[in-house]
């Protein structure tokens, strides 16, 4: 039987759930319909700041106004090299309103792709973080913006961190009508009054970019229905929050998963939302200790250094009711020590995994509290319909069948913004009419409705005689080990055959840790774990695994260093 014949995942939402309608309105609507009853409730807390419903409402009007009294109509975009400052949560709710879309880039990018991305969305405004401006300055004259308009981080902070913040930035600006402060470009906006634009499902709320490790990172147009849509998801997981709850927001906001999971929808969740606009990843520790959020969404890698962080080692985590993880695999070992972790530190629920891309707002499967699968990225969200198809002839599979990971829904992206021929690629009209995303991704459903990730079409690694190997289950196996901090297995060119990969293990491990030891004990206790042809030629000792932008393991990084490695004069028994 066909995955899409009977839907069996829909037996775990209630009648309610089954019913429930997209909104008819703009993500800026949504969003404040959600929470007019809870005005004086904090929508963010900002490094000890509460910025209530009411005055993050007077925001996003004196912003609105602002942008109108600038021009800035239905239909432009405005370009932001920033983060998630109470601002710029602000701005975006304040575009949507006028129909206009925010371009987020991220300013650790280098200077030519903010360039071509700044160009290539045809707007002329620019808003940009403080310590950013440098690389603004050297690209100024070579950007399509009349008009430049600088943020601070100190501006919300309390007084006394406010005042440290601006000791600490460096940056010296020289102001004119063209480059402005942020309360200049405020003022502008008075005796203006914006006028909210009539709903449109598929107007572009945000361009978020791609990870671009396959790539030049591409921007997927976010739209008011695909961002309330998977806030609808969440409501409807079964997942035990509350208003008010704290929701640690660490994933950057120019990115689909920070956008929409880490900005949108913990706000229509009625949720207190904690932006830590600049997250460094080790005090992630730091952060839980200081906030107590019941709601953190991560991603592995990030979730593994809150384990491993000196300020969670003795402490009751009992108040962390979901730690979710997202935007990259977990291998079963790290899933392990996650949840053996999670029930050592009191927490009521053990690991709730998802799945999704950038091109389908982030999430499209889950699992929560009691529907839970070790080992799975869960059931299809509410308004989401997953199924599996093979990756070469396009025939759609049954249960339990490996093949491409394809997904149908409100979540979808609009388009990749000015690339047609690379949308095409990614979004094809299947013959029951819909448009289904191809992942690129490899996986199965089980006869419940779990989804499980087997790793990329890409990343699988094929041996000279056709076997295939999934990085994943070796990286499972090998993460499971106590001294194992990080791990990632890539294909490496066959130095004895014309063609075809071998897997080559890379490690980080834990400190104190003899590294040639442990790669012998590695290496051997795969020999005796994996069947033959599945087995690494080698297991190597690395100091870091490179990480992308957004916390991933970086495997075409490494793949570019080690693709040539020569396995034929490692052994095991030197």
């Amino acid at each position: 039987m066909k995955i899409t014949e009977n839907k069996v995942w829909l037996k775990y939402y209630s009648d309610k759930a089954l019913s429930e309608k997209l909104p008819q309105c703009t993500a800026y609507r949504y969003m404040k319909q959600r929470n007019e009853d809870r005005l004086d409730k904090p929508a963010l807390h900002y490094y000890g700041a509460d910025i209530t419903h009411r005055q993050l409402d007077e925001m996003i009007e004196e912003t609105a106004n602002a942008f109108a009294a600038m021009g800035v109509k239905k239909g432009d975009i405005v370009s932001f090299l920033s983060v998630a400052l109470p601002e710029t949560i602000a701005a975006v709710y304040a575009l949507n309103k006028l129909g206009a879309a925010a371009n987020t880039i991220d300013p650790r990018m280098d200077i030519n792709t903010i360039k071509k991305m700044i160009n290539a969305s045809g707007g002329d405004i620019l808003v940009t973080i403080d310590v950013a401006f440098p690389k603004v300055e050297k690209i100024k004259n070579e950007i399509n913006c009349k008009k430049i308009i600088v943020q601070s981080a100190a501006r919300s902070l309390p007084f006394v961190k406010s005042i440290l913040m601006k000791m600490a930035v460096k940056t010296k600006i020289e102001y004119n009508s063209n480059l402005m402060k942020w309360d200049t470009f405020l003022k502008g906006g008075i005796g203006t009054k914006a006028v909210e634009v009539p709903y449109e499902g598929d107007a572009t709320v945000a361009i978020t970019y791609t990870g671009g490790t396959t790539g030049i990172p591409k921007g997927t147009m976010l739209t008011n229905d695909s961002m309330n849509a998977v806030s609808i998801n969440f409501m409807y997981c079964d997942a035990y929050m509350n208003d008010n709850d704290r929701y640690l927001g660490i994933i950057p906001i120019f990115s689909a998963y920070g956008m929409v999971c880490g900005m949108h929808m913990p706000l229509c969740m009625r949720h207190t939302l904690v932006p830590i606009p600049k997250f460094v990843p080790n005090t992630i520790g730091k952060l839980v200790k200081q906030f107590k959020p019941q709601v953190i969404i991560s991603t592995p890698v990030f979730i593994e250094l809150l384990i491993n962080s000196k300020e969670v080692k003795n402490m009751d985590l009992s108040f962390l009711y979901t730690l979710a993880s997202g935007g990259d695999t977990m291998n079963e070992g790290l899933e392990n020590k996650l949840n053996e972790f999670m029930k050592e530190h009191n927490m009521k629920f053990p690991l709730a995994q998802g799945y999704g891309m950038t091109e389908l707002s982030a999430a499209a499967s889950f699992c929560v509290n009691t529907v839970y699968k070790r080992g799975s990225v869960g059931i299809p969200s509410l308004t989401t319909t997953v199924s599996i198809f093979d990756p070469d002839t396009g025939e759609e599979l049954s249960y339990n069948q490996v093949g491409e990971v394809c997904v149908t829904g409100p979540s979808m992206m609009k388009g990749y913004f000015g690339a047609d021929e690379e949308t095409t690629f990614v979004m094809r009209k299947h013959d029951d009419g819909k448009f289904w995303i191809h992942s690129g991704d490899l996986g199965y459903m089980d006869d419940d409705g779990f989804l499980f990730i087997k790793g990329r079409i890409k990343r699988m690694i094929t041996r000279f005689d056709g076997h295939k190997v999934f990085p994943i289950n070796m990286e499972g196996l090998i993460g499971g080990r106590e001294e194992v901090k990080n791990c990632s297995v890539i294909g490496v060119n066959d130095r004895e055959h014309s063609q075809g990969q071998y897997p080559l293990a890379l490690v980080e491990f834990v400190a104190g840790v003899d590294k040639d030891t442990a790669c012998k004990e590695i290496f051997r206790y795969c020999d005796e774990q994996i069947e033959e042809r599945g087995k690494p030629v080698a297991v190597l000792a690395i100091d870091e695994i490179p990480l992308t932008g957004m916390g991933k393991n970086d495997a075409k990084a490494l793949e570019k260093i080690y693709s040539d490695f020569d396995y034929t004069t490692w052994s095991c028994e030197k």
